[in-house]
């Protein structure tokens, strides 16, 4: 039933329409125990115990969802490739305490990245960015998400 809202989540970060800012009052964010900031323009638009959706504008959400368990990533993965998602492995990197898993994405008209992030202590963080296919692609390392990622402790 989880893996239902975590992949509902992420498809509506895909295809992400207008929402009202519910609070942008500080530079960075808390999910559980972890921090992160939020890049410059984004304005938090949703917030829930275990995931935190940020927006520009209404092309290019971020999405920052803590995951139970390790065993969620594999069944996260398996959602995404079951609907058709193009997913693009990169290139491993360690970011703070965090070992970090990026992978780039093409679904339906929507481009972008998300990243694995592992402490090591059982509840991975997922940290997800999207934008129109119709635009030039971000790089793994030039974008909003990866800022995100960056920061978080």
């Amino acid at each position: 039933m989880r893996f239902k809202y975590l992949f509902l989540g992420f498809m509506l970060l895909i295809l992400a329409g207008s929402m009202t800012a519910i609070a942008a009052a500080d530079d960075y964010e808390s999910l559980g125990d972890y921090t992160f900031d939020i890049p410059d323009g984004y304005q938090v638009t949703d917030k829930t115990d275990e995931m935190v959706t940020m927006q520009v504008d209404e092309d290019h959400p971020i999405i920052v969802y803590k995951l139970d368990s390790v065993a969620d990533i594999d069944t996260f993965m398996s959602l995404l490739e079951s609907t058709g998602c193009e997913l693009v492995s990169e290139e491993a990197f360690q970011a703070g305490s965090f070992n970090v898993t990026p992978y780039g994405y093409n679904y339906l008209d929507a481009q972008g990245f998300f990243y694995i992030c592992d402490d090591g202590k059982g509840t991975p963080i997922l940290v997800a960015s999207s934008g129109p296919s119709t635009e030039d692609p971000l790089t793994v390392d030039d974008n909003p998400a990866r800022l995100v990622v960056d920061s978080l402790e």
